[in-house]
């Protein structure tokens, strides 16, 4: 077992025993679930081949299973579709613990650079902020190709890195590391990730063609995982009310300093024809 293992085996560990930040997760489940409904349903532009004609379940790959541990994630939903799940993950215990709870999950401990998928796999590809865990930008453009690799012609994916645009992530992943890892606000650690144009054109250079980009994850954040850890505790009931509200932070993404707010780069991209 490698120190990356070993490192997320802990975080797991610690997240079952406690189970934190359970509202936050839900918010956040939500958001991923509307970005692949976005991404599967997004029309092609006007120079892509026509689609053919689909036969059987879609498959789908989500190249972390840490969201199906921490909180629900898309497990419940992308099976309740039909379609079939592949998750990985490159720790043995979240792979075990998804495994378990969803039983229909094809679960798989794997590094997204080198996935063990033969060319042409999947539909779609969901990759939530996992290629931003890594120590180079070197990693994020091997982990982009191999997800080039194992899409089908006409697959989709859908992604999300941190946004390097954004100050607080700036100052998050500079001076305020140390402060919001002992306040929990960040419970993992955090890698290196880029500006929403250096991702789009990373995705290109993988060999995608990028459909559309914008900032997702608008609310103030720190303040909002404060929220919702006081609510977990003492108000469960107001839970779907301040969930409406996180979501409504989200009408930021139209105005022209969405880049400034955003916590999320998110693109929607298919595998380049040439």
């Amino acid at each position: 077992m490698n120190h990356q293992q070993v490192y997320w085996n802990g975080v797991a560990n610690t997240w079952l025993q406690d189970q934190p930040h359970q509202l936050w997760r839900a918010f956040t489940d939500r958001l991923q679930h509307d970005l692949l409904v976005r991404g599967l349903n997004a029309p092609l532009p006007p120079s892509a081949a026509p689609t053919p004609a689909h036969h059987g379940p879609l498959s789908i790959l989500k190249t972390d299973l840490f969201d199906e541990v921490a909180g629900r994630g898309l497990a419940p939903s992308i099976i309740a579709s039909g379609a079939h799940l592949t998750g990985i993950d490159i720790s043995p215990v979240i792979v075990a613990s998804a495994a378990a709870r969803f039983p229909e999950l094809t679960a798989v401990t794997a590094d997204v650079r080198k996935l063990p998928f033969p060319d042409g796999s999947f539909d779609a590809v969901f990759s939530g902020s996992t290629l931003d865990h890594f120590d180079s930008a070197a990693d994020i453009t091997i982990a982009l190709t191999e997800l080039r690799r194992i899409l089908r012609p006409h697959g989709r994916l859908i992604l999300t890195l941190d946004n390097l645009a954004n100050p607080l992530i700036r100052l998050r992943n500079g001076p305020l590391l140390g402060a919001w890892s002992r306040l929990g606000i960040i419970p993992y650690r955090m890698g290196v990730t880029l500006r929403p144009h250096t991702l789009a054109d990373a995705v290109r250079t993988a060999g995608f063609s990028v459909i559309s980009m914008h900032a997702a994850l608008h609310c103030p954040r720190a303040i909002a995982v404060a929220l919702s850890a006081l609510l977990d505790r003492w108000s469960p009931s107001s839970g779907e009310s301040f969930l409406r509200w996180l979501l409504r932070w989200e009408s930021f993404d139209r105005l022209p300093s969405r880049w400034l707010t955003g916590y999320y780069t998110a693109i929607i991209a298919l595998p380049s024809s040439h």
